[in-house]
């Protein structure tokens, strides 16, 4: 049920409302005559919030479902079920949504890398939708196409923001079955009805403990010729025609909005979640209706202990929050081909994430001088340490316990609410007093360790809190070490067989007697599949961005940065205090995993797991085998023909080897030998096929 935009003002409400009861209807039911809308004039009985008993974390949320803040408390140890809801995938993302999941991609990091929290972190991917359907006859496709098309884009531009995957990925056409089932037993349980559209609907009235996150006095879309109640929502839609549908024990049809995510975190998590959350707008209707449900269901008071909403993002020119449906998005592909993924989490971490987000180009050019600055201060400590800068008062003892109070700011920050404004604030702080600090012109009193120790501390934080930087990843991560291994391999294997091709001659014996230029069309029909095959890896693997490079004595290779070249993060440098190389317009989860860092493109749905964090490998290896995670999903992607390609200037094989076949044979006794019984056999076989 949508909430009405221009909800009345209840100050007029003696003029406005006249309250009335409707014809076979409950009592308590009023009507705004000027806005076709009904809402419950009846105030339900609304259980307390039941603390949970476990592990006091120390950490203070402030719960929706409270208003207020809550200690984090862990049922399960050091273990915290976390669902999110995540995209509607009828089209591209916008900045909207990435403000959204960078925030809490923050969140799950500081869960994970400042209090050791295992976060088992499920999203929800709704691939059956109204405004699927709809875009999907306008576009004359399957539904699928479209939901596939979108969901592989969606998680390749999160990699490009560096947020990580999830642990577990749910899609709602894949727990039809698991729906249905739920919407059964709330049946049962007398909490569900078949309208007179043939659809399942939730009886709110008759279940009784709702109204967690709105107002008895919430407005809600007229349609009470079909329903009870006005309140109540849709569990199983009656199928309509040109839709998708499944079959059901009511008919043909398809799941209700609601109840998707309901039923996939409870197949994962069962009676009970830690952490759910979501943007503001959907804490009601959406989360409302998930909370009827699920304690309907399970027969509990209460489902999800936590409930976060993080704030809008919306520009100077819009007074509402930026969505696909109001048509005034920017995508994120844009935003990726302005700013850097570190520059884009900074304008993030400014604004704590209940507050709603402006973006404006001053803003933004605020989070860039900040994410400068830190890079601005790493190259002085380490010139500091490197004894490059002859300056500095620094007192070991006065700069430890700065350091050692600026750590406990830092985590206070953290611990309430996930403040990083303030979080940020403490460490710029600090870096303030110290670039103050190296100014001074004493040289008596000079402190390396101390400084170093500053650096460390600096680099640990943003690397915590997401900020890309490279080379970290690849040489702290074994996993990463062996891609590398084998991506050498691979490479060096390709380059042997490249090489044989192009070299190998036939044995006198067998050219001897054969006529003039035939011996080019039998080496010619012998390697040119072998050296094909060799393009076709090379393009293969530039698909996953990564790139082949033919030398004359090796090959080499390396992770794409070819493309719409930036400069990185100032901080961003490397151990001799050197900027690093730079970055590409769309970063990605990291240079090294070899994900792409091209403009997302709509047409070239590459596979978005070519490169995967440390924490979703970890944490996929214990996974459900009822969960399908971004990899076992079946895509079409489209395959580049063997053959003839040309890369970035580069002449491929079969090229190469017509070239080497109109040079004169000079180098007979370096080739390799070759088993001559084959070659003649294969001889034989192409002259026949020639005087044929």
């Amino acid at each position: 049920m949508n909430v009405s935009r221009n909800s009345c003002n209840l100050r007029f409400c003696s003029k406005v409302f006249t309250s009335f009861t409707i014809a076979g209807k409950k009592k308590g039911v009023t009507y705004n005559r000027f806005s076709n809308h009904y809402y419950s004039s009846k105030t339900p009985k609304v259980s307390e919030w039941i603390e949970p008993s476990g592990n006091r974390t120390g950490i203070y949320i402030y719960n929706s479902l409270t208003k207020q803040k809550n200690e984090l408390v862990l049922p399960r140890g050091n273990h915290l079920s976390w669902y999110i809801c995540g995209p509607t995938v009828y089209d591209s993302s916008h900045i909207g949504h990435a403000s959204n999941y960078v925030r809490y991609d923050i969140i799950r990091r500081v869960f994970l890398d400042f209090f050791n929290i295992n976060v088992s972190y499920l999203m929800g991917v709704t691939d059956i939708d109204d405004k699927i359907i709809v875009r999907a006859n306008e576009l004359g496709q399957d539904f699928t196409a479209i939901t596939n098309h979108y969901e592989r884009e969606f998680f390749q531009e999160m990699l490009a923001l560096n947020i990580l995957q999830p642990t577990m990925t749910s899609r709602v056409s894949d727990y039809v079955p698991e729906i249905i089932a739920f919407v059964q037993k709330i049946m049962e349980k007398g909490h569900g009805y078949v309208g007179k559209d043939g659809s399942v609907y939730f009886d709110v009235v008759e279940y009784g403990n709702y109204y967690k996150f709105a107002s008895p006095q919430q407005l809600f879309k007229s349609d009470v010729e079909v329903k009870k109640n006005p309140a109540d929502f849709a569990l199983w839609k009656a199928a309509k025609p040109g839709e998708p549908f499944w079959d059901s024990p009511w008919g043909p049809g398809r799941p209700g909005w609601h109840i998707e995510c309901s039923a996939m975190a409870s197949r994962v998590f069962g009676s009970t979640i830690d952490l759910h959350s979501g943007g503001l707008d959907l804490m009601f209707p959406h989360h409302e209706n998930e909370i009827a449900q699920s304690c309907s269901y399970h027969g509990v008071k209460q489902w999800a202990n936590y409930w976060l909403h993080t704030g809008f993002l919306f520009t100077p020119q819009e007074s509402e929050k930026m969505s696909k449906s109001l048509k005034n998005t920017i995508s994120t592909s844009s935003l990726l081909s302005k700013y850097t993924s570190n520059q884009f989490r900074m304008f993030c971490m400014l604004t704590h994430y209940r507050n709603n987000i402006e973006f404006t180009e001053e803003k933004m050019q605020k989070a860039i001088s900040l994410d400068n600055k830190i890079g601005s201060f790493l190259r002085q400590c380490d010139a500091y340490v490197k004894g490059q800068v002859v300056g500095g008062d620094i007192s070991e003892a006065e700069t430890m316990n700065m350091l050692a109070e600026n750590y406990e700011r830092v985590m206070g920050h953290l611990k309430d609410d996930f403040h990083t404004p303030l979080a940020m604030d403490a460490i710029f702080n600090l870096i303030s007093v110290l670039n103050q600090k190296f100014k001074e012109s004493d040289t008596v009193c000079r402190c390396p360790g101390v400084i170093a120790a500053v650096e460390v501390h600096v680099k640990r934080i943003c690397k915590k809190l997401g900020f890309l930087k490279k080379g970290w990843k690849m040489s702290e991560d074994s996993d990463n070490m062996k891609l590398r291994e084998v991506l050498d391999h691979t490479v060096r294997f390709r380059y042997n067989v490249r090489q044989y091709s192009i070299k190998t001659k036939l044995p006198e014996s067998v050219t001897a007697s054969l006529p003039a230029g035939m011996e080019k069309k039998i080496r010619k029909e012998l390697f040119t599949p072998l050296l094909q095959q060799c393009d076709s890896l090379r393009t293969q693997l530039k698909n996953c961005y990564i790139n082949i490079q033919d030398l004359k004595t090796s090959s080499t290779w390396d992770f794409d940065d070819s493309k719409d070249m930036r400069e990185d993060s100032d901080w961003d440098s490397d151990s001799s205090g050197t900027p690093m190389d730079k970055q590409t317009t769309q970063e990605t989860q990291s240079s090294e995993h070899g994900t792409s860092k091209e403009p997302i493109s709509k047409e070239i749905m590459h596979d978005t797991q070519c490169g995967k964090t440390e924490e979703f490998e970890r944490e996929m290896s214990t996974e459900s085998p009822s969960i399908h995670d971004t990899q076992n999903r079946d895509y079409k992607i489209s395959e580049e023909p063997t053959g003839r390609h040309t890369h970035d200037g580069q002449t491929t094989e079969s090229e190469k080897l017509e070239q080497s076949l109109n040079v004169e044979d000079t180098c007979r006794k370096d080739t390799e030998k070759v088993d001559s019984k084959v070659l003649k056999e294969a001889t034989e076989s192409v002259s026949k096929r020639t005087t044929s």
